[in-house]
Formats: C-alpha cells, sequence, structure tokens
C-alpha cells in the first residue's frame, strides 16, 4: 500500500512538472486588461429643494395652494415674483393649474367658484413640499394635504428641482383618480432662466439627437450592469427604446455637473432581451456626466448645467399686498383695521409680515403725524393705507363744508405720512348718506363682517367671527387700537390661512383697481 502511494505522488509530480514547462511565462509588470467604464451609470434620484420658511427658497417663491370641493381638486404650486423675465415661467404654472381645473369641472359637471374649506383644513402650508411630487400616486391622492377631498379629483403636486445660479426648476405631477385606482398620472418639469426671461421643459434642454445617442450609452451601461460584456457597441436600438429615451429625457434634473434622468418601468432593449435580460419593474435613474451632455443639450440646457452648484440669484419677492393676485383662482379675503394707528398696531404688521400676508388699515388724519413710522413701515411692507376721516365724526350731522374738511384733511395728513394716494375712505360707524357721499367725492368702503371687537369679546368668540363668517371676497373689520384684537391678530390670521383665504388687500380685492365711485361692503 505505501509503496503505490509513493508511486502515485511520483506520477503526479512528474505530470505538474510536464505542464509547467509547457506553460508560456508571464512578462513581468504584466496586468490582465480591464474595460473601459461605462459613460453613463444608474444612480439614486435627485432629492427635491427645500422650499420651506427659513430656507434659502423661502423669499424666491410665492406659494400657490388651493382646494375646491365642488370640482375635487387641490393644488399646490410654486410662482416667482413678478417681473418682465418670470412672466412666462408664472403663465406656463397658471396654464397648467387652470387646466387641472378645467378637467375637473367637464368631469364634476360643476362650475368652479373660488371657496374657503371648512375651519380646521390644514391649508396654512402652501409650499411645495420636498419629494412630495414623486410620492406614489395612490398616496398622493389619499393623503389630505396634497389630495382632493375623500381622495377622488386630481392632485397638483409641486417639487422644486433646480436653484442654481440664474435658474430655477418646478416639477408638476398631476394625478387624477378615486380609491378605486388611479385614472391619469402626468408629470411636466418647467425651467426659467430669469436673467433672460427663456423658459424650457425638461425636454427642451436636449438637441433632437439626444435620445437614440444617449440610448446606446444607456443600453451600455445596463448591459455592463447585467453582467454582458463584448466589443461590440450597444445597439441604439428600435423605435420603442428610443421613444422610452424621449420620454426620460422629459425627467430631468440637473445635479452637481451632471443631468439625471428617470426611465419609466417596462423599458427594455434588442440588446438586453439577447442576454436574457427581462423589462425592468422600477424606474431606472441614470446619471449623465456634463462631459457626455454637453454635446447633445440646447443652448438652454448648457447654461443650466454650467449653473449646476452656484448659490441661486433670483429675484425676491415683492411684498404680499403688491403682488397681483388671481381671486377667480384662489379664495380672497380683505381683513381691514379701523381707527389707528396705535400701540398696538407694530405688534399686528409683525403677524402679517410673519406671514406674508396683506391688509388694509383705515387710518384717521389726526393720528398720522404722530404715527408717522408706523405710517411709513406700512408702506414699506406692502399693506395699504385708505382715510378714515380726521377725528371719527358722525358724518351725516356734518354739513357739506366739514364733511370736505374731514376727509381732505386727513387725506392729506395720511398721504404726507405714507406715502401713499388715499382714494376710498371708510365712514365711522359705517354711516353714510347721499349728501356725505357726494361731498367725500371717493368711494366708500365698509364691511360684510364685523367682527364686534370693539365690545371686547372673549377672545375665542371674536376668533371665530373672524375666522369662520367671511366668504370669499369678505370684507372683515377689526380695529387696531383693541387689545383683544392685537391679542387674537395671529390666531385669526392663521385661522384663515388655514381655510385656504389668500389674505389680500382692498385694493387686490377689486382686482388691482379700486370702485371710482360708490358703496362697497365686498368684491362683487
Amino acid at each position: 500500500m505505501r509503496a503505490r502511494a509513493r508511486w502515485s505522488l511520483a506520477v503526479v509530480t512528474v505530470l505538474t512538472l510536464a505542464l509547467s514547462a509547457c506553460a508560456p511565462a508571464s512578462r513581468a509588470g504584466w496586468t490582465p486588461p480591464t474595460w473601459p467604464a461605462a459613460v453613463v451609470h444608474t444612480t439614486a434620484p435627485v432629492p427635491e429643494i427645500d422650499a420651506g420658511a427659513g430656507g434659502p427658497l423661502a423669499a424666491a417663491l410665492v406659494a400657490l395652494r388651493l382646494r375646491n370641493d365642488a370640482v375635487g381638486v387641490q393644488v399646490r404650486a410654486a410662482l416667482l415674483p413678478e417681473g418682465p423675465s418670470t412672466t412666462a415661467f408664472n403663465t406656463a404654472v397658471e396654464q397648467a393649474v387652470r387646466a387641472a381645473i378645467a378637467d375637473r369641472v367637464v368631469a364634476s359637471g360643476s362650475a368652479y367658484t373660488p371657496s374657503p374649506s371648512p375651519a380646521g383644513s390644514g391649508l396654512g402650508d402652501r409650499r411645495c413640499v420636498a419629494d412630495s411630487s414623486v410620492r406614489p400616486a395612490a398616496e398622493l391622492l389619499a393623503d389630505p394635504a396634497y389630495g382632493p377631498s375623500a381622495g377622488a379629483g386630481t392632485a397638483v403636486a409641486c417639487g422644486i428641482v433646480a436653484a442654481a445660479g440664474a435658474f430655477v426648476g418646478q416639477r408638476l405631477r398631476v394625478v387624477t383618480g378615486d380609491p378605486a385606482g388611479v385614472q391619469a398620472d402626468s408629470t411636466t418639469v418647467l425651467y426659467a432662466d430669469v436673467q433672460t426671461g427663456e423658459t424650457a421643459t425638461a425636454d427642451g434642454l436636449w438637441t433632437p439627437a439626444a435620445a437614440s445617442a444617449l440610448g446606446v450609452d444607456i443600453v451600455e451601461a445596463l448591459r455592463r450592469g447585467a453582467g454582458g460584456l463584448g466589443h461590440r457597441p450597444a445597439s441604439p436600438g428600435d423605435e420603442a427604446q428610443i421613444s422610452a429615451i424621449q420620454a426620460a429625457l422629459r425627467t430631468t434634473v440637473p445635479q452637481a455637473g451632471e443631468f439625471v434622468i428617470t426611465i419609466a418601468p417596462g423599458f427594455t432593449a434588442p440588446d438586453l432581451t439577447a442576454l436574457g435580460v427581462p423589462a425592468t419593474t422600477e424606474p431606472t435613474v441614470i446619471s449623465i456626466p456634463a462631459a457626455v451632455a454637453a454635446p447633445l443639450v440646447s443652448p438652454f440646457g448648457a447654461r443650466l448645467l454650467a449653473a449646476t452648484g452656484q448659490p441661486y440669484a433670483g429675484p425676491v419677492a415683492a411684498p404680499a399686498g403688491t403682488r397681483s393676485v388671481h381671486c377667480d383662482l384662489v379664495p380672497c379675503v380683505a381683513v381691514t383695521y379701523d381707527d389707528g394707528p396705535s400701540g398696538f398696531t407694530p405688534g399686528i404688521l409683525d403677524e402679517l409680515a410673519a406671514r406674508d400676508a396683506a391688509a388694509t388699515f383705515f387710518v384717521m388724519g389726526e393720528k398720522a403725524r404722530g404715527y408717522a413710522d408706523t405710517l411709513a413701515r406700512m408702506t414699506r411692507e406692502g399693506q395699504e393705507v385708505e382715510g378714515h376721516t380726521w377725528n371719527h365724526p358722525h358724518l351725516p350731522q356734518l354739513t357739506p363744508v366739514q364733511i370736505v374738511a374731514q376727509i381732505g384733511d386727513s387725506t392729506r395728513a395720511i398721504e404726507a405720512a405714507s406715502g401713499q394716494d388715499v382714494t376710498v375712505f371708510r365712514p365711522p360707524y359705517g354711516e353714510l348718506s347721499p349728501q356725505v357721499l357726494a361731498s367725500a367725492g371717493m368711494p366708500a368702503i365698509l364691511w360684510d363682517v364685523d367682527t364686534l371687537d370693539w365690545q371686547h369679546p372673549p377672545d375665542d368668540v371674536l376668533i371665530e367671527r373672524a375666522v369662520e363668517w367671511p366668504r370669499a371676497g369678505s370684507i372683515i373689520l377689526q380695529h387696531d387700537i383693541q387689545a383683544v384684537t392685537a391679542g387674537t391678530a395671529a390666531a385669526v390670521l392663521d385661522g384663515l390661512l388655514d381655510r385656504g383665504f389668500q389674505l389680500v388687500t382692498v385694493k387686490q380685492l377689486f382686482g388691482g383697481d379700486l370702485p371710482a365711485s360708490g358703496v362697497w361692503r365686498r368684491a362683487p
């Protein structure tokens, strides 16, 4: 047995030496060849940018949110500060919102009228919430923060995907359905160059040849990921493959020197099929480095690509009371304050500023000089200043000469202190007569919601009146000389915003042009 084992070992040794003698000698320093890296690669989705209060975009975007249960729609969108370089972008966003509403009008059979929601509806937060526009469609519909009432109708969600240099980009997602299922789901990515005023959708960042050229690189990257290697370049594919890539270009977002696109589930290509690779079942996110994208992007796309990584340098929004407001789209309400200014007024202005909200102050002329700083602040912050006579008399008891003096003297004093033109007045106690109106020579603005704050009601009673009584177009009467009014200002403003109201000046309530004559209790 031992002899047989020694004989076997000897045979193995001889064979090993023989085979070693046949093997070629390796060259010193030689390493196996490597395959060149794929020029594009799969990556993680690009997070959306925080557009919340306190963030870098808080003053650069104007939030739009509405909910209308009659037609079944809820919308979140972002507009840019008004100006020649932002008009095209804002128009495109507004058209998208109005188109979604128009579709719901047809589907529901109901006319669209801006209407506030019940108290407690939670509509005060109006920003684009990061990554909300990429949530599963059914989740968007079912979530009360984004979807229509009972999850049946249309949800319009927004996400900020770019804010670099002079460029800003917004993703708008429109999802329609009900608890039984999703019926429609579309996304548009819109970019603006706030320096030139140009806008482009995501596919406008690319040249017409981009889809087929990138298709080769994308298929090669996926082929590598499936373990396939070969010297033969990947095929640009058939019409279905190129169409899928073209659709993916409509999702383009920038990220640190590259563009990122998302290919929808179901993507396949002949080269992948040949390897036995099935069609994708999840979105495939592809990173396209700047060097690869450069020859394939449009001039707009090239400028956006070059701006990635730079701090946003777009315009800052003007004060709320100076902006154009579409009260045919959102429910508007005008909060007004009489008899001031007073020591309480600066605190009320603080609360308005903290909420990017507007109001109108009907000021007494005799107080204008003593509160000139407060009136000047109102103008700086976009609040509207109008007249409330000189010293609050019963106007119907005065002669025409006295009425003219009350209105004229107060107008001159208020204009001198505030720098605003006074074009309407509010009669003390709401008392009017044809003689008063004729002598005043300007329209009278009254109210349709009287909170009776001068009676010093409990806080909860005042808040209920101011928040729950108004409807779209209402004018709310309060007094900034009352401690209870100042003390509940924050709760009242928050309550109105929670119902979905846009807080506007009287001038904004009337579409930017105050009435030329007459007596008005609310907007028509």
